[in-house]
């Protein structure tokens, strides 16, 4: 009914009518500007929203027609809509978690955070376990990786875990190394590596598929000042409410599935979920006659997770060189390339879209690969295969992306956090291959934009400034932005976190745009960002989000 309904009135809309049937507005936005991410990149003053829909985009004047004196109207005085902002890739339940009830190390260096681990051995029951997250070397005075001694110094008695901010390596101490058994005679496991001495004993730090030498590694549950007991699901939604995201694509799983699914049953769900999988988790929907983007507007599946290599921050992202800071490896594939083409070759056959982590450009170059040879066995079949983060990538696989019909899911704010050690590690040459917004864009290819959360932070704001600046958030720098042939506009960069991430998900029918017909989900900042942001650029990282609507509601985000 829905759908009829909107091509029927399709013809007025497009021409901004309000023709007389129409039925009455609940809620009219006036005097705004919104900018509408459409096929025209159309700006207008009004949205008129009828039940979930947006049912007109407009002047006033014309807005105003379907007031029959019960709307809510708003005068926005100025500020900018936009359509609702979705992260395209965030690791929803580690962030939730980390809210409430995990020590978070981001931006410290190494004293403060010898400092944290000291404070929770102290608060907590003898020989707890310590685990904490989001330490980045980067941050450290010689940016070089710590090791077991460090923390030994204050918790000789109690593992301890921190994992780094990319998740591709862990820091452990001289506990952790003991409990697990490993030794100087520990080898190295596939797709992983044990950072060593020269004598070969460990380090204490592991890398990719050797952080799972540690996993069955056990005490007494720590203490963290200030966790929260409140539903952690209910919570992280929340938080990405009052940043102004109404959807997220996100590791997921059947489980969290059905717990979303009662979520949006009891009506408190306000963000809408795409759920990516394992490809265990896909064999098991393949049985249970479960398909790719099955589910609600609110909550479905998303794509099947791969890995390809591993990152730059923990020195495992796969390159077709070895690394200018250490010229012994060339990154870690996390699996033979056999096994890769295998893995990406089943969920295209079985209907699956798939989101394959590659960051190095010898990684990215063997996805594209694996996607190109699965094509050609079984057909193109429309499934929009994804690249997730693509950092690297050569002239020649860009232009590839355009043949396979393939997306780049890229995180901005990987580029303004990276940029202080990539050239270190891997020469001005190659980094200028990295983060390539623009090349995207002059090639026709549109990006989806997310944050990687918990390992970059949530805010939008933040990836809307790195697009724009390319600059470190932290110290502003350099001059003139970072191979600033690569920023891009505030517009594209607005348009990569909404009609990209929509698109990226198979969204943009319902939602990524601000058009009638589509489902009313809204995010209005507290200014012209547009007009502020050419006076001063930084200016979009502390312009508050106004107010937020979710299918056709306004949302309370300022007192939650």
């Amino acid at each position: 009914m829905k759908k009829l309904f909107f091509l029927s009135m399709l013809v007025y809309l497009a021409a901004g009518i309000a023709p007389k049937s129409f039925p009455a507005a609940d809620l009219i936005l006036i005097n705004g500007k919104v900018l509408t991410m459409d096929a025209r990149n159309t700006v207008t003053s009004s949205v008129v929203i009828v039940g979930s829909w947006i049912r007109y985009t407009g002047d006033d004047a014309g807005a105003m027609k379907f007031n029959d004196g019960n709307a809510a109207v708003i005068d926005l005085k100025g500020r900018t809509v936009i359509p609702g902002l979705h992260d395209a890739h965030i690791h929803f339940e580690s962030g939730a978690d980390q809210i409430s009830n995990r020590l978070d190390l981001r931006f410290m260096d190494k004293e403060q955070i010898l400092k944290k681990i000291k404070m929770a051995v102290e608060i907590s029951p003898p020989n707890a376990l310590i685990k904490a997250y989001n330490y980045n070397h980067a941050y450290f005075k010689d940016k070089k990786f710590p090791d077991r001694y460090d923390l030994d110094k204050v918790a000789p008695d109690n593992p301890v875990i921190i994992t780094r901010v990319d998740g591709h390596s862990i820091w452990v101490n001289s506990k952790t190394l003991s409990f697990a058994g490993i030794t100087k005679s520990t080898p190295d496991p596939p797709g992983g590596e044990l950072l060593r001495y020269e004598d070969g004993s460990p380090s204490g730090i592991l890398k990719e598929n050797a952080e799972n030498l540690v996993k069955d590694v056990t005490g007494p549950d720590m203490v963290i000042p200030g966790a929260s007991a409140e539903n952690r699901i209910l919570q992280g939604i929340r938080y990405a409410n009052r940043l102004g995201l109404t959807s997220v694509t996100t590791q997921g799983s059947l489980r969290l599935m059905k717990e979303l699914n009662e979520m949006e049953k009891a009506g408190v769900l306000t963000l809408r979920f795409n759920l990516w999988i394992t490809p265990g988790e896909m064999r098991k929907c393949v049985t249970e006659g479960i398909k790719f983007r099955d589910g609600s507007d609110k909550v479905r599946i998303s794509f099947v997770k791969i890995f390809a290599d591993g990152s730059l921050g923990s020195v495992s992202a796969a390159f077709f060189k070895p690394y200018r800071n250490n010229p012994a490896t060339s990154g870690i594939l996390i699996h033979p390339v056999e096994e890769l083409d295998r893995l990406i070759s089943d969920a295209h056959m079985n209907g699956f879209q798939t989101g394959v982590h590659a960051i190095g450009n010898r990684g990215v170059h063997l996805v594209l690969n694996a996607v190109e040879k699965a094509q050609k066995k079984f057909g193109q079949k429309g499934l929009r295969h994804r690249i997730e983060h693509t950092q690297f990538i050569t002239d020649d696989d860009l232009v590839r992306f355009i043949e396979l019909k393939m997306i780049p899911s890229m995180q901005p704010t990987h580029c303004t956090t990276d940029l202080l050690v990539v050239e270190e590690r891997i020469g001005k040459e190659r980094a200028a291959q990295g983060y390539r917004w623009n090349s995207f864009r002059e090639k026709g290819v549109m990006p989806a934009f997310g944050t990687d959360w918990p390992v970059e932070p949530l805010d939008p704001r933040r990836g809307l400034y790195s697009s724009i600046e390319r600059k470190n958030i932290e110290n502003g720098k350099p001059e003139g932005g970072w191979f600033p042939g690569e920023q891009i506009s505030l517009y594209d960069a607005v348009k990569y976190y909404t009609l990209g991430a929509a698109y990226a998900s198979f969204n943009e029918t319902g939602i990524g745009s601000v058009e009638a017909g589509k489902i009313a989900d809204l995010t209005v900042f507290d200014a012209d960002i547009e007009a502020i942001t050419v006076k001063e650029k930084r200016a979009i990282l502390d312009i508050p989000v106004h107010s937020l609507i979710f299918d056709g509601k306004v949302l309370d985000i300022r007192g939650k």
